[in-house]
């Protein structure tokens, strides 16, 4: 009795490990930032992101947390994924925050992705006098 439930035991342990590789597991990043002029470069703080060859879809958040005295805008918050590797950009998603301080959406896709599986945003708007937080995530 004891040796057919080791054996039970060890086919299902095996076929678990040999299945394991056919699962095709998404690559997702989680990115966070706060904005007090107009640039936040991931290359430059540490912020990388490991993404597959193909496209990436990026969703999140971003909300006004505090601003200078008389503000302006707000500006448009672009986002440009790079490849640390090729230096190549893949393109921009684009959202404007809320004027009010409540959370707005941001969401896009970038195509085209390889050349190495290291990447990084730039999150830039034009100084505005409005400083903003985000978070959210990036996958492909």
């Amino acid at each position: 009795m004891k040796t057919k439930l080791f054996s039970v035991s060890v086919i299902c342990i095996l076929s678990i490990i040999i299945a394991m590789p056919s699962f095709a597991f998404a690559a997702t990043n989680a990115y966070s930032f706060t904005m007090n002029l107009r640039l936040v470069d991931g290359s430059k703080n540490g912020q990388y992101f490991k993404l597959n060859k193909g496209t990436a879809k990026l969703s999140g958040t971003h909300y006004q947390y505090s601003s200078d005295p008389s503000p302006v805008g707000p500006n448009p918050i672009t986002y440009q994924l790079w490849n640390k590797t090729s230096g190549n950009s893949f393109g921009t998603i684009k959202a404007a925050p809320n004027k009010n301080g409540t959370s707005s959406s941001v969401s896009g896709s970038y195509s085209g992705l390889g050349g190495g599986t290291k990447y990084y945003l730039q999150i830039f708007k034009v100084d505005d006098g409005r400083n903003i937080k985000g978070s959210g995530k990036i996958s492909n």
